[in-house]
Order: C-alpha cells, then structure tokens, then sequence
C-alpha cells in the first residue's frame, strides 16, 4: 500500500467536483527530520479513484512554511449518474479541506 498526497486541486466549472489534482507518492523526509516529501505531478482525478480503490491511502497536504503536513485522508464520493470524485474524510477540520488547498 503507498501513500499519496495532494497538494493542490483543480475544480471543474461549476465548483462542485475535483476535476484535476497535482499529488504525488509521500515518504518520509531521508534526513530523519519530521515531514514528508513527494515528487508532484498534475493529474486526472479519476488516478486517485483508482488508487483509492486498489487500497492506497490519500491524504491532502498542507504547506507549513517550507514543510508538508498531512492533513485529512480524502475518500470516493459518488455523484449523480455515477460520477466518482473524492472529497475529505473529516468535514470538520476548518482550513483543511479540499477546498482550501492551493489551486492551479
């Protein structure tokens, strides 16, 4: 299972469904400090559905000051007519919502 993160998001037209993400695999910083570093890439949502669903985990990642902090794990929602997207677990969390990562 790897880990993957999303560091910033891109939304379609309307506003109300991910369209693209820019992510990439997590591993935790080689020089012992606290952290994570991942090498991003822009991509189609429909990538992290299906590593959803081959059992990876996600998680959105914030930037704090030069460092990535994770923050909620994102899951599969599903849309009318059976449009699959994602969205965070923990709704409650303020500031740390698909919505509030960088977009591009």
């Amino acid at each position: 299972m790897s880990v993957y993160l999303i560091e910033a998001v891109r939304f379609n037209a309307t506003g109300d469904r991910v369209e693209m993400v820019r992510w990439g695999r997590g591993h935790r910083k080689g020089n012992g400090s606290p952290g994570w570093e991942a090498t991003m890439v822009e991509q189609d949502v429909s990538l992290v559905v299906d590593a959803l669903h081959f059992g990876d985990e996600v998680a959105t990642a914030f930037k704090a000051g030069e460092e990535l902090v994770l923050g909620p794990r994102v899951h599969i929602v599903c849309h009318e007519h059976g449009i699959e997207d994602i969205d965070t677990i923990d709704h409650d969390v303020p500031g740390r919502m698909l919505s509030d990562l960088p977009r591009f």
